[in-house]
């Protein structure tokens, strides 16, 4: 068996399994031998005298090989006692000995190798030949899952229980200054935190791995980084339960890997690894992840039912719905509770929450408070105290709009500005034909103002409406109007369709389709990016940009506007017209070639309204660029967590030194780092200090620079 398991070439898929064999051999020589010794060896007096003899013999009282036996002088006994009182475990005990335990340590083909050990994890003989990350797809519903695994686990049990380690041994803990395992059991759960770190590892290197381009990220691989982890997590569960039959250490050790994977500490000996971002990506991507489920129509859309049983079964269906909502919600904080940067998390998901309220994008509000309460729960009211305001914003919102209502109607009848809308012959006429959330500045993440936007006359009669009913029921408020947040529905009328079409847009979209009302210019040519620009008073040419790109470079079904690059204009006689209208080697005129319009937007670039746009729905979404996550959106984001970071930073400093007035310079750097909620350097804290040192909130002691004196 020894050479079998040591073998390293050659063998294929009977190597990979030679060690869920000679586990399968070991159990059955153990069972084989129980037969033998309630055979042979009755339990009475005489025998147990007798055995408590034969224990002194070498062959019945051993150490676990390993590297530090050698050189110990008091090994423990792991094979058989004499205090056991019994002749039942005289023949087993030679099998531990003599079979088991030289295979076991992971040295020379030992049982423990990552080659054997593995895919007995994995649940899979063939894992390393074929597929290392079996476990993604393994059924957990098999009554025989993880058989090897549990096999091994037994035996490693029947080891370390034979003999109970002594004292110092138990009592030493597992660190630098006694890195030895001690029992089977030890190493057992050693090699088992290595495989676990190691395949998470894998999981967050490929799914962060780069594009084609070697430059962004590839982003389906990214999308599947926290679905891998949850179902590597899943794996690490089922493992702990199924094959190490609940055990606290081995249960801890899940806990530690996890925390090691997440936050980006998987280099080994080292927890504090220099290349780790402290799991800043995995804390953005989780809420990602979230943000995608809750406002996925898809994934909450009940399934179709028949009509005889539509009011039963809808019940049972939005009882299924919800039950899936909350193992969703439990299995994302699963991984929460292991993420370091939780402050990561909130700046994204709060982000990402608040888009979802002003879109209507939010798939159940209820779901979104049942996490939010969770949140609450895990990391205290003040990390959701924002989030939570939002809701309310919300609900105010919709109580300021229920009075305005009855206020406008009633401004409308006796003002008299709008003749139609007295007119109540006219049932097309609406009341209330504008929707306004009323947004509190310190719960809301910061949005990009155009103060000098135009607005067209009907937009700006309806916020001088709203202002003066505002202003007379909130004295001394001041609104600040957010365009870029504001949405609009305009009906557009095309020559294709038979029927008007409805525009879902933002503002600056809708400013941008107005300016082509009437006509396409004054030479009917189109208009410029800089005629569009003073039109509508955005003055911010990049968002622009983005407006126009949506607008005209959108997914099919989406371009209203037609966009001419400047080198296909008709002025235009440059060498490309040439050539497009030349012939080829035969004399026959060359088949025009379709023209590829370029993706940016040039200054001299017209756009036309777009007489061949046709589609099939009646409402159309266009989705401005600006709504989709950009890299300098998120990098705002990650500068805004990091400056946020500092000001906790000094505040630690400032309250520890106003406690201790002085303090050596490890033991404030040990302090700060035992108060902050997030993962700090040694180095960061110490510019920290410096920074404070030159606002004079504290000084070094003179004769001794490696202590701070408080300045009151």
């Amino acid at each position: 068996w020894g050479g079998a398991l040591g073998e390293r070439d050659g063998g294929g898929s009977r190597k990979s399994r030679i060690a869920s064999e000679f586990l399968l051999h070991v159990e059955n020589r153990l069972r084989q031998s129980l037969g033998l010794t309630l055979y042979y060896l009755p339990s009475n007096k005489a025998a147990v005298a007798a055995l408590r003899q034969l224990s002194k013999l070498p062959c019945l009282s051993g150490a676990l090989p390993s590297a530090s036996s050698a050189a110990s002088s008091t090994a423990t006994k792991v094979v058989w006692s004499p205090t056991n009182c019994t002749t039942r475990r005289i023949l087993p005990a030679i099998i531990e000995k003599q079979l088991l335990s030289p295979h076991i340590v992971p040295t020379n083909g030992g049982i423990l190798e990552p080659r054997h050990l593995y895919p007995m994890l994995d649940d899979d003989d063939d894992a390393i030949a074929n597929n290392k990350e079996a476990w993604k797809s393994h059924s957990r519903s098999n009554d025989k899952m993880y058989e090897n695994a549990k096999r091994l686990y037994g035996l490693c049990w029947r080891m370390t229980v034979s003999l109970p380690p002594s004292p110092e041994t138990s009592a030493a803990p597992m660190s630098s200054g006694n890195p030895r395992p001690s029992s089977a059991l030890d190493h057992l759960r050693i090699a088992f935190g290595e495989y676990g770190r190691l395949r998470g590892s894998d999981i967050v290197k490929q799914g962060l791995s780069k594009g084609s381009n070697n430059n962004a990220p590839n982003k389906d691989m990214e999308k599947k980084i926290i679905p891998d982890l949850l179902a590597f997590k899943n794996h690490l569960n089922s493992l702990h339960a199924v094959a190490f039959r609940n055990d606290d250490s081995f249960g801890a050790m899940v806990r530690s890997v996890l925390e090691d994977v997440l936050n980006g500490a998987t280099a080994p000996n080292n927890k504090s690894n220099d290349d780790s971002d402290g799991g800043r990506r995995i804390a953005e991507l989780l809420a990602k992840h979230v943000d995608a489920r809750f406002k996925d129509a898809k994934a909450q859309a009940a399934p179709a039912t028949s009509s005889s049983s539509a009011p039963r079964a809808s019940l049972l269906v939005s009882a299924i719905a919800a039950d899936a909502s909350e193992s969703f919600q439990s299995e994302i904080l699963s991984l929460f509770r292991h993420v370091h940067s939780k402050d990561v998390f909130e700046a994204f998901y709060k982000r990402d929450l608040a888009k979802r309220l002003l879109t209507g994008r939010a798939v159940s509000t209820d779901m979104e408070r049942s996490f939010l309460s969770k949140l609450k729960a895990e990391c205290g009211a003040g990390y959701t105290s924002k989030m939570e305001g939002m809701f309310k914003d919300m609900e105010l919102s919709r109580d300021i709009m229920g009075s305005y209502a009855a206020y406008a109607s009633s401004w409308t009848a006796t003002s008299g500005l709008q003749n139609a809308a007295a007119d109540a012959s006219s049932p097309s006429v609406k009341v209330v034909d504008m929707d306004v959330q009323v947004l509190t500045t310190g719960y809301w993440p910061v949005y990009p103002k155009y103060p000098n936007i135009i607005l067209p006359s009907e937009l700006l009669a309806l916020r001088t409406k709203f202002e003066t009913y505002y202003n007379d029921k909130y004295q001394g408020r001041r609104i600040a109007w957010q365009y870029s947040l504001g949405n609009c529905i305009v009906k557009a009328t095309f020559p294709k369709s038979p029927a008007p079409k409805e525009l879902i847009v933002n503002v600056c979209q809708s400013l941008v389709l107005l300016c082509f009302r009437h006509d396409d210019g004054d030479d009917g040519l189109g208009l410029t990016l800089e005629e569009i620009q003073k039109r509508t008073g955005i003055e911010d040419r990049s968002e622009l940009e983005r407006v126009l790109q949506s607008l005209s470079m959108g997914r099919d079904g989406t371009r209203v506007l037609k966009k001419v690059d400047y080198d296909s204009l008709p002025t235009n006689t440059g060498p490309s017209l040439k050539a497009a209208t030349g012939k080829d080697g035969n004399g026959s005129p060359r088949k025009a070639k379709k023209p590829r319009v370029r993706r940016n937007v040039g200054p001299q670039d017209r756009f036309l309204f777009n007489a061949l746009f046709s589609s099939n729905q009646r409402r159309i979404r266009i989705t401005n660029i600006t709504m989709k996550e950009t890299s300098e959106e998120r990098t705002k984001t990650h500068e805004a967590v990091s400056k946020d970071r500092l000001y906790f930073i000094d505040a630690a400093v400032v309250r520890i030194m106003k406690a201790r007035k002085t303090i050596d310079h490890r033991m404030l750097i040990g302090e700060v780092l035992a108060q902050l909620k997030f993962p700090a350097a040694s180095a960061d804290i110490k510019k920290r200090i410096e920074s404070l040192i030159e606002r004079e909130y504290m000084e070094r002691v003179e004769g001794d620079i490696s202590k701070y004196k408080y300045l009151a």
